[in-house]
């Protein structure tokens, strides 16, 4: 082969591998930008990703504790209620006790000439309420206080059985002349020498009860010497009696058990009310 041939052959072959090369080097080159560009958006996805998930924790931890806070104050609220309602009142306004509010002292007068005789005053004494639920438990009241409601007052010993029945039937009666949409008072006086028994009437009714004492001694204010157990007086709103019930007599029957006694005290009360 002439020598111009062979140096012709060898510079091409020389630029073939130099383009050669350089081909190799732009390809290894753009691999490695796709790379480090999938690494960057890889990254860019990954911070992406956590930052969202960061946000998410974020919020759901203020909406978590907005809520507890939210929850807190309602708990909160709960017993902070309660507490107010163990007021002397009730959510209607009115006192959370039984009978009148103030005590009253009696009236400066002569006492009536029959206590049982129909339009008679009531009799002026005054004694302590010994009742937890009335409204002048521990005070020393008289019955002016009980002035403005028609009032049933009975005559009542704890140790007596008759008796205690009958009580709990006068608070159903009570009740039940509440509940019907009639302001009417319930009194009971405990027989002097009864002290040490008084729980007896506390835990059958909520009405006032009055303790008698020797000083005083209302039952013979009310009465005959030595009698009037479970007698019943029925006074107006004024305090002038309405009608008198003698237990003994049995005429008319008061024994509450029976509905002919229920009905005869229940009707004396709806007439008192009404007239």
């Amino acid at each position: 082969m002439p020598t111009s041939t062979r140096l012709a052959s060898k510079t091409l072959l020389a630029l073939a591998a130099v383009a050669l090369t350089t081909s190799l080097a732009c390809t290894s080159g753009t691999e490695d930008e796709a790379g480090d560009g999938g690494e960057t958006a890889g990254d860019e996805a990954m911070d992406d990703s956590t930052d969202t998930t960061g946000e998410t924790e974020t919020t759901g931890e203020t909406e978590t504790a907005g809520e507890t806070e939210t929850n807190g104050d309602t708990t909160d609220a709960g017993p902070t209620d309660t507490d107010a309602s163990t007021d002397d009142t009730t959510e209607t306004g009115e006192p959370d006790c039984e009978g009148p509010l103030d005590a009253v002292p009696p009236l400066e007068e002569p006492q009536p000439a029959d206590p049982k005789a129909p339009g008679s005053s009531w009799a002026h004494f005054q004694l302590e309420d010994f009742q937890p639920q009335s409204c002048n438990f521990g005070e020393t009241t008289s019955l002016e206080a009980y002035k403005g409601r028609v009032t049933l007052v009975t005559l009542m010993r704890t140790t007596c059985e008759i008796c205690q029945g009958t009580i709990e039937k006068l608070e159903e009666m009570r009740l039940e002349l509440e509940l019907d949409g009639y302001d009417v008072y319930f009194l009971a006086i405990n027989q002097m020498g009864y002290e040490s028994t008084q729980q007896e009437f506390i835990d059958r009714v909520a009405f006032p009860l009055l303790q008698d004492t020797a000083e005083v001694d209302a039952w013979e204010l009310l009465n005959d010497t030595g009698l009037g157990t479970d007698d019943i007086y029925i006074y107006g709103a004024d305090g002038s009696l309405r009608s008198y019930f003698n237990y003994a007599d049995n005429n008319p029957t008061i024994v509450l058990e029976t509905e002919e006694g229920w009905n005869n005290v229940y009707n004396a009360m709806i007439a008192a009310l009404t007239e």
